[in-house]
């Protein structure tokens, strides 16, 4: 028979089983939570952490973008492959004073005035601090938002450390959310299997959700290592090696040799043949560096066609027999799209085994080492020597000046006299260019010229003398000319006739009254594109004259092929030309002869003695020119020379012109 108490007992025994089970679910259902928080807020930090490392390399000019919060079309492409990366769905980019500056789903609007303010303080503390600040977020009723996610502030750190600022970022939490959740409800439905659900589901769960957050964090590290093109670390990670590698005692760089590595002309590969050919020689490249890598040898595509070796434990001769290796190995040719694709490599070294130098003192010696490397016509290695850290710095100097030329009021055009061989009578001068330094003192052109012509400013300069020679000329009483050198560079746009031709007419200067002088390397190294441009310079009525004649070995067949009118003879005959046996005398003679038979005026430079000119006296030369004549002079001087050489040859009137007389002013 029922009895009321053992129902009573009955109904709290079930109570206390009830409530049992409510305890255990509760507790499972606490332990569930804060299971589920612990792995979200762990995962979260891992994924924001990586993500912002991943965006520290892989956006460019960071810096710059914290600093001004305007995204470029480059950058925005990053950010916009950003956001698809670890279960991010937006960031927001806090500068160095905790300052929002960007917001990723907002790029191009202006931002709110205080927008966003209570999350400064948050910015404040990590930048303080450098720890990373993770709030769990319910976004089910928020718009645009997932019903779970995490707001994650990470620093945003520089390759050397230093912390740029901060990066807000919003994490999609919610798959791992309901994965623990849906094991929940099963509980509820199946209490026999309470533990079951509420230790081992929850366990694989997260056992597999690890395994899968480690290969989704194994890849963003990946990415943010590594050069996505050749496979070689990248500019962070390469040093980052180099240091684990010397802590761990694989490293010693007095052992070691630093290679910098640059591909020659590689615009031209991307500009003839496309990107996509571009990108497969710099795979070529990464392909060849990596096979040549041995155990301890550490190795990086610091950007664009910029690499770096660092080979540690050879000789001097192993050194030799690897660079040499490479370049040969990156020589073969490769094909992209059917097409062969050729290159050269130029390196820069530094091998020194007896300073104890940083590594940012070793990199910077190889450095100079490739800077002089392509500076001796590229396709080449060089060893640095402590001679060339002098040599580049001036070299760097001389660039310094040329670019402040204009600026500054540098640039001077001083002109030196040609000499009528039979009378003394000055006929026209030569326009030669000056630089000063910053001193005030001139720099030879034989020094600034060339790097000029290295740095592409030796248009614009070259331009600009034949503008003042071609002005300063048309103020000279006829028919004095002026002689204006010209740089192989010069013709490489195709617009330099219609250039000349416009300079003529603005100044109202005969064609006749100007000489262009060009070299012979000048047609050895630009002949196609000389060839038609001096034939329009002789239709125009403009004389040409070959200059430094003589120290070639093909002049002979240019002088005809382009129709010269002048032959100016180089001066390294006249400083022989007193020698005992006579020698230089005599192929002088044949040159003079030479160029009168083919109808040409042929000039004499470098004349500086009284000596030379005796010795030149018997000659049948038309123009000397040189310092015993007259140096070069500023465009103010030359009225009055004119003027002292016409009354001079005025008094002469018909006599014989003796030597003595020849020389007109110093």
């Amino acid at each position: 028979m029922f009895n009321k108490s053992n129902g009573m007992r009955g109904w709290l025994n079930f109570a206390m089983l009830i409530a049992f089970i409510a305890v255990m679910l509760g507790v499972g259902n606490l332990a569930i939570k804060q299971s589920v928080d612990a792995v979200i807020v762990a995962s979260a930090e891992r994924k924001a952490t990586n993500w912002s490392h991943y965006l520290s390399t892989a956006m460019p000019d960071l810096p710059v973008l914290i600093k001004t919060g305007e995204a470029t079309a480059e950058q925005q492409a990053v950010i916009e492959k950003a956001v698809q990366v670890a279960d991010v769905f937006r960031f927001k980019l806090f500068d160095a004073s905790a300052q929002m500056v960007l917001i990723s789903d907002e790029l191009g609007k202006p931002l709110e005035a205080g927008a966003q303010t209570d999350h400064n303080g948050h910015a404040r503390m990590v930048l303080d601090t450098g720890h990373a600040k993770i709030d769990v977020q319910d976004g089910s009723q928020k718009e645009n938002r997932p019903d779970l996610y995490v707001e994650a502030y990470v620093p945003v750190t520089s390759e050397s450390g230093d912390r740029l600022g901060v990066v807000e970022v919003y994490l999609d939490q919610t798959p791992v959310a309901n994965l623990f959740r849906s094991k929940f409800v099963s509980l509820v439905t199946a209490l026999g299997f309470v533990v079951l659900f509420s230790f081992g589901v929850p366990f694989l769960a997260y056992f597999f959700k690890m395994r899968q957050q480690v290969r989704t964090d194994a890849k963003v590290r990946l990415l943010s290592s590594r050069d996505q093109l050749t496979g070689l670390p990248n500019r962070s990670t390469f040093f980052q090696n180099v240091e684990d590698a010397r802590r761990a005692g694989r490293l010693d760089l007095r052992k070691a040799a630093i290679i910098f590595i640059d591909l020659d002309n590689f615009k031209a590969i991307n500009d003839t043949f496309g990107h996509k050919a571009g990108d497969a020689f710099l795979r070529h490249v990464g392909n060849a560096i990596s096979s040549h890598l041995a155990n301890g040898d550490l190795a990086a595509r610091f950007g664009g066609d910029e690499f770096i070796l660092i080979s540690a434990n050879r000789t001097m001769a192993d050194l030799k027999r690897l660079i040499e290796s490479l370049r040969k190995a990156v020589n073969m040719p490769v094909r992209a799209d059917g097409i062969a694709l050729t290159g050269h490599l130029s390196l820069g070294v530094h091998f020194d085994t007896l300073d104890d130098l940083s590594l940012k003192d070793r990199m910077h010696k190889a450095d100079i080492a490739l800077y002089q490397a392509k500076l001796t016509g590229r396709n080449t290695w060089v060893l640095f020597t402590p001679d060339l850290e002098e040599k580049i710095a001036r070299r760097r100097y001389v660039e310094e000046c040329i670019i402040a030329g204009f600026p500054q009021e540098r640039f001077e055009v001083h002109y030196q006299p040609l000499i009528k061989h039979s009378s003394s009578e000055v006929v026209g001068f030569e326009a030669l260019l000056r630089l000063r330094d910053a001193k005030g003192d001139f720099i030879a052109p034989t020094e600034f010229i060339p790097v000029a012509e290295d740095a592409g400013e030796i248009n614009k300069i070259g331009k600009w003398v034949l503008k003042e020679a071609i002005r300063t000329a048309a103020t000279w009483p006829e028919p004095l000319f002026v002689s204006v050198n010209l740089s192989a560079k010069q013709f490489d746009d195709g617009k330099l006739v219609e250039d000349v031709r416009t300079l003529l007419e603005s100044a109202g200067l005969p064609a006749n009254r100007l000489e262009l002088e060009v070299t012979e390397n000048t047609l050895i190294e630009q002949e196609e594109q000389v060839t038609g441009q001096l034939r329009a310079f002789s239709k125009m009525g403009v004389s040409l004259a070959m200059d430094d004649f003589g120290t070639g070995y093909s002049s002979l067949g240019y002088l005809w092929k382009y129709a010269f009118d002048k032959i100016k003879v180089d001066r390294s005959f006249i400083t022989s030309l007193t020698d005992i046996d006579g020698k230089s005398l005599h192929v002088l003679d044949t040159i003079i002869e030479l160029g009168h038979r083919l109808d040409m005026t042929v000039t004499v430079e470098g004349i500086e003695t009284a000596d030379q000119v005796h010795a030149l006296d018997h000659l049948s030369c038309d123009h000397f020119q040189g310092f015993y004549y007259g140096v070069p002079m500023p465009a103010h001087d030359l009225a009055p020379f004119v003027a002292e050489n016409l009354a001079q040859v005025k008094v002469r009137g018909d006599r014989p012109v003796t030597g003595a007389e020849k020389r007109v002013s110093r």
